[in-house]
């Protein structure tokens, strides 16, 4: 293939070829382009779920039988003179009639509108609760409000320092629509300026997240732009040296850009960081092919001679790093998680087309536009040579050191990795500037929380029914489980209601009622089977029902720790023997998704090893280079994991992603080095000497090309996402210990396989 192409371009007729390549280039690019106005950004929480998954498909019967149960939000309303004003009781209750006349919004419920039983209300309570007209009475209800665990952490703050409204939200309501309401929602609130006013929900996390994005992904393109400007001007000193290579990597993605448009995908929360990753992982291509170039104008050779030196020597081993790079994006796809295998898929595009354009475009400007002048790095002399010198002589001079030191980040890096840990938390990619994750904090610290939390209980026995005595008991032991241990607030469930009902008529003060007591109850119960509000707990057959409350965001670990409690709990009281019990929910699945996606990541990392060992293996034809080649590109991970582990970064689905990605981007040193070496050998340079050359010839790529990578991924962690900014700072680490592997340790492993074969010092010798 390369010598098609470059025959093609060395043609005695390559100009009027290289104006046809132009020509056609330019064209695409405009068409790309005019598509980029079109392209939009989307952020749905529920592409997060995992596809093609049994626990997905049972939460959209779930929700579909009862309610979705993410489609809520949560006012709270601090007032320093204490909750108990008239004046700010009324503006409370001003609030909830403003509330329930907004487009979008289903229902609300306000403290100064909760009623002791209502079955026809969302919490079912005794009526009246609270007496606004009355302020003599005030009194008497705070002790009775707070003396009900129903409503404290609820409805009203556990510190006494706020009242909370609950506004339930029309379902799957569009993008526009959801918008619209919590711009509807923030002006109604504008009202209270001399008030904190927190609020939590979908809907504000989704609009923020989204401006977010927008933000974010004119940021990253115009820091990796910067910095990829600034790094080729110190590198090669010359306007032509800095715009010519950058022109080229623009171009790649405004095609990928443009690629992605055309095929409908929209920029998410993953794709914001795509014109980074092609900025830097295609300015590798570049950058090796220019340096070829430059070195050689400066020994005053012609482009024909260039170019097919080039071929020899540089295209194929970028090749090689092209497949590498491909194989650590492609293994993306073996997440479940849809927003996950399409940036593994466009970036990989996007790093094909900058390779394409590399070896086309780049060729082409080079023919028709030469420099003037050949391209030097600096007027002074260079001193990159000698530091390289040092560097081959340290090497040689230090391999059993380097060897030991080795070993001993290795141990380092095994304690810290025994340390790791999966977790993750809701709204935890947000800033703690971004007031809806303060907010979201505050109902952690002030109320239960606004996590939510679904069990399913589907009844085994078909002659029983969920207002059976027994039965009810289970969900109310249940309750009394999820209220202790998860610290759970907003709880409802067909035990709720029994045990409001019994304090209505009974005067009970909470004790829920006896088996005789409830036989008065039951007829009640049933008679309201078709009630609106009911239903949402208790589906019409009475053989399925819910239990639904909201608890703090205690990350997912401790929360896993509790839901294995909760089915012991489950299993030792006999409840399982009447009950199958699922958790579910929304925040479950995000919990799962977390779980997945490392898992998935894991998997498709040894799969990207499996694959570039094949590749390593076919390629030079002996296991002993198979080793060579993965040990100093393995032992970068192992370092970063030790690091993750030392310092308390969890494991998670975006530091996950960092392994299959940084092992593709780190390879392509190796290669370069390990296909230099192979080139000197060939020409029947001695053992030492062809080591001498490949460490200078390769070493100025090298470190340029991981400088540029190192500043394009450090620009990341400008994020306020806090997935992408560990994103950015795990592979900054990740490809500076691969560049001192691949400097240090590389020549040492090579070195001792050489010195251990028996046969001369050529290519064979890797066999």
């Amino acid at each position: 293939m390369y010598k098609c192409i470059f025959s093609l371009l060395n043609s005695p007729k390559r100009p009027l070829l290289h104006v046809l390549i132009l020509g056609c280039i330019a064209l695409m690019t405009a068409f790309f382009l005019s598509r980029l106005p079109l392209l939009g950004f989307d952020y749905d929480f529920e592409a997060l779920f995992p596809n093609e998954n049994e626990e997905l498909k049972q939460y959209e019967a779930y929700r579909q039988t009862f309610e979705y149960d993410n489609e809520f939000v949560l006012i709270a309303i601090e007032n320093k003179g204490g909750q108990f004003r008239k004046d700010f009781l009324y503006r409370i209750d001003s609030l909830y009639e403003t509330l329930k006349q907004l487009p979008g919004v289903k229902e609300v419920q306000s403290p100064t509108r909760l009623s002791r039983f209502n079955l026809g209300g969302i919490v079912p309570l005794r009526l009246p609760l609270m007496h606004l007209e009355d302020e003599t009475r005030y009194k008497e209800d705070s002790v009775s409000i707070y003396s009900d665990p129903n409503l404290v952490g609820a409805f009203f703050a556990e510190d006494a320092g706020s009242l909370c409204l609950y506004v339930k939200t029309e379902e799957g309501l569009s993008k526009a629509k959801s918008d619209a309401l919590a711009s509807n929602i923030e002006q109604s609130l504008s009202s209270y300026p001399t008030e904190e006013v927190h609020y939590a929900g979908r809907i504000f996390a989704q609009q923020v997240y989204l401006q977010q994005l927008q933000r974010e992904f004119v940021l990253f393109l115009l820091l990796a732009f910067f910095f990829v400007l600034v790094m080729l001007w110190f590198s090669f000193r010359s306007v032509y040296g800095t715009l010519v290579p950058i022109t080229v990597v623009i171009v790649s993605v405004i095609w990928t850009l443009g690629f992605m448009q055309l095929f409908g995908k929209s920029i998410d929360l993953m794709c914001s960081m795509l014109p980074t990753m092609i900025f830097v992982a295609g300015m590798s291509d570049v950058s090796h092919f220019f340096s070829a170039y430059t070195e050689e104008r400066k020994k005053g050779n012609d482009n024909s001679f260039i170019f097919s030196k080039i071929r020899k020597e540089v295209a194929y081993p970028t090749f090689l790093t092209l497949l590498t790079t491909v194989i650590g994006f492609l293994s993306l796809l073996f997440s479940s998680i849809q927003p996950v295998r399409d940036f593994g898929i466009y970036t990989s595009v996007g790093v094909s087309i900058a390779y394409l354009l590399t070896y086309t475009f780049l060729p082409s400007l080079l023919q028709l536009l030469p420099p003037r002048k050949h391209i030097e790095k600096n007027s002074a002399p260079s001193k990159r040579p000698f530091t390289m010198q040092k560097g081959i002589h340290l090497v040689f001079r230090n391999q059993k050191k380097i060897v030991f030191i080795s070993v001993l980040v290795l141990i380092v890096s095994f304690i810290g990795m025994s340390k790791l840990r999966v977790n993750n938390a809701l709204l935890e990619d947000l800033s703690e500037k971004v007031k809806v994750k303060r907010d979201f904090n505050y109902f952690d610290a002030h109320y239960s929380g606004a996590r939510p939390f679904e069990l399913d209980l589907h009844i085994k026995d078909s002659t029983k029914k969920v207002w059976d005595y027994a039965l009810v008991q289970h969900i109310h032991r249940l309750d009394s489980f999820i209220k202790k241990n998860y610290g759970a607030g907003f709880v409802l469930s067909a035990a709720n209601v029994a045990n409001s009902l019994n304090q209505q008529m009974f005067d009970s003060r909470g004790a829920f009622p006896s088996e005789e007591d409830y036989q008065s109850l039951r007829p009640l119960l049933e008679k309201n089977n078709k009630n609106k509000e009911l239903l949402k707990l208790v589906s019409e057959d009475g053989r399925h029902t819910r239990i639904s409350a909201k608890f703090r965001d205690i990350g997912s670990a401790r929360v896993n720790e509790l839901n294995d409690t909760l089915m012991r709990f489950i299993e030792a009281t006999g409840i399982e023997n009447d009950f199958a019990v699922t958790i579910t929910g929304a925040a479950h699945l995000i919990d799962r998704n977390n779980a997945y996606m490392v898992e998935n990541m894991l998997q498709g990392f040894a799969f990207s090893i499996a694959l570039i060992a094949v590749l390593t293996l076919l390629v030079h034809r002996s296991w002993k280079m198979v080793l060579v080649f993965l040990l100093p590109n393995l032992i970068p991970l192992l370092v970063v994991s030790g690091f993750m582990g030392l310092t308390g970064i969890e494991l998670k689905s975006a530091t996950a992603l960092v392994f299959s990605i940084a092992f593709g981007i780190a390879t392509d040193d190796t290669i370069h080095f390990i296909s230099r070496l192979k080139i000197e050998l060939q020409k029947g340079k001695s053992l030492l000497y062809a080591f001498k050359r490949s460490y200078l010839e390769t070493g100025k790529p090298i470190v340029l090309t991981t400088f540029i990578l190192m500043g394009g991924f450090v620009t990341l962690m400008l994020s306020n996402f806090q997935s992408i900014y560990y994103f950015g700072l795990l592979i900054c680490i990740t490809i500076f210990i691969a560049l001192l592997a691949d400097l240090f340790l590389l020549p040492v492993l090579l070195l001792f396989i050489y010195k251990k074969s028996k046969k001369p010092y050529t290519q064979n010798a890797f066999k």
